[in-house]
């Protein structure tokens, strides 16, 4: 049957006996290691065999099936007799040589039958699956190629049919696209998760790195029914929220032994994608919920079955989580921007700017709006946006040429501009800039962009991003999780991820 919790196999693909002598130290910090022969065949698998005591597993890859071993039938069956006959654990058979199994002399030796295929569509998956199981094997293992976010969904209708069967199985999608599938097999049963000592070292497109699996995901911690979380959005190349959600749930769900917390577990993975509706179609019955960033805060709204109040009077909506009625939506932004402005209450009475007309925006004016500021300004580069939220909010809105014209002491930026990489650049806004007025832009990452520290130099009192994204982080953990977490827990979680 599945194995109950993920075990961690490091795979080697060495060009020299000494070579991977000197990597085997570090390898054994996985549960076993993988020996790829494909560019040294003739090696001495006795003397492999004596570098270590962890369980190994011999596999010889063949060009056809992605490897890059070219080589006869008898020779393949020779070197599979001698990795038996030296003790390996396991031998890694190729689905389109099985033929070579009667003819071995098999001993301890437990079969993995491994089928590496071009096939992306699910169904042509399953029943080549179902094909690979009429061959008696100890793990069956099925790799396929994902050259988008959509081909993992295949992972799941395979993990489905091995689970069927009763069998140990290994499955998951090739490529940077199929990274996802390594993540979500590990926690839904496969036998073991392959992995590379580190990434210089990766022996396949989107594999990941041992401490990346074991300090990022900590998949070997996972429960089974871990509950599947997310940001969707694009680009996400720099968010790094999912490391701050996996270390909380780590450390307040997983590790935690208090009552309320008993049978929760969690995943938290980034969904890469501009195309929302696809998106949810095909995710949605996975999901238990979602960070929602650009472009689809506005989108996601349509999807919901109930609003929160924050949701209906901003329009926008960062947090969804699954609920009786089907999905509840949130928008922790808002909330968050009402948070840290509320003390300087006194200082927003001379009215707002807002730089920016995104969903973001919406969710700034609506905080300003609860803050009792007024008046509030708009100002922005689209001009159908700035006049349809200046008419939905009753706000002013105006070209950037005329942000000379806004009242306003308190100055809140919620564009992309001023984020890694292009940390030179700063939106309009900074003319308004004076002692004691208060400054916030949403960007988290730099902690300080260049728009604030104009802000600074000029006596502003300046909020960073990094203080609204850990509000709003917090807020979120507990709508996904049940559990609360204070600014101090979650600023300490952050401090030692950075």
């Amino acid at each position: 049957m599945p194995s109950a919790q993920p075990k961690y196999c490091i795979s080697l693909l060495p060009e020299s006996f000494p070579t991977l002598q000197s990597w085997i130290p570090a390898a054994e910090e996985g549960d076993l290691i993988e020996i790829r022969l494909d560019h040294i065949p003739d090696a001495d698998l006795k003397a492999i065999r004596d570098l270590t005591g962890k369980p190994l597993i011999l596999t010889l890859r063949s060009t056809r099936e992605g490897g890059y071993w070219e080589g006869t039938p008898a020779q393949y069956r020779k070197i599979c007799q001698a990795a038996i006959d030296a003790g390996f654990d396991y031998l890694d058979v190729e689905y389109n040589a099985a033929a070579v199994l009667p003819q071995l002399n098999n001993g301890n030796t437990r079969i993995i039958l491994s089928c590496h295929t071009e096939l992306k569509q699910r169904k042509e998956l399953q029943e080549l699956l179902k094909a690979m199981l009429s061959v008696p094997a100890a793990v069956y293992k099925l790799i396929y190629n994902a050259d988008a976010l959509r081909d993992n969904l295949a992972l799941f209708d395979l993990i489905e049919t091995a689970r069927s069967a009763g069998v140990d199985y290994v499955v998951h999608a090739m490529g940077e696209a199929g990274r996802l599938s390594r993540i979500i097999g590990a926690i839904r049963g496969n036998a073991w998760t392959y992995v590379a000592r580190e990434y210089s070292t990766a022996t396949a497109a989107g594999q990941l790195a041992l401490h990346e699996a074991k300090d990022f995901y900590f998949l070997d911690r996972k429960q089974s029914h871990a509950r599947l979380l997310g940001l969707v959005g694009s680009p996400l190349h720099q968010s790094k929220g999912w490391r701050l959600h996996n270390l909380l749930i780590q450390e307040k769900i997983t590790s935690s032994r208090a009552k309320s917390t008993a049978g929760k577990d969690f995943i938290y993975v980034n969904f890469p994608t501009d195309q929302f509706k696809e998106f949810w179609q095909n995710w949605h019955p996975h999901l238990h919920g979602l960070s929602v960033t650009l472009p689809h805060k506005e989108k996601v709204v349509d999807y919901l079955n109930e609003q929160s109040p924050e949701v209906r009077i901003s329009g926008a909506c960062n947090t969804v989580v699954r609920c009786e009625k089907g999905w509840r939506g949130h928008n922790t932004d808002l909330i968050a921007m009402e948070t840290i402005l509320r003390p300087y209450f006194e200082l927003l009475r001379g009215g707002g700017l807002v730089v920016g007309t995104g969903a973001t925006a919406r969710s700034a004016i609506a905080a300003l709006k609860r803050l009792e500021v007024n008046p509030i300004f708009l100002v922005g580069r689209n001009d159908k946006r700035g006049k349809m939220l200046s008419e939905l909010y009753g706000v002013e809105y105006l070209k950037e040429g005329e942000i000379h014209y806004a009242s306003a002491t308190v100055i809140i930026q919620t564009t992309p501009v001023g984020m890694v990489p292009y940390t030179d650049k700063y939106p309009p806004g900074t003319a308004l800039f004076r002692k004691n007025r208060v400054v916030l832009d949403v960007i988290y990452n730099p902690a300080e962009t260049r728009f604030l520290r104009i802000a600074r130099e000029r006596g502003c009192i300046t909020i960073s991003g990094m203080e609204m994204f850990l509000v709003q982080a917090a807020r979120q953990f507990e709508i996904f999780t049940g559990e609360s977490v204070s600014r101090e827990e979650i600023l300490d979680v952050w401090q030692r991820l950075n």
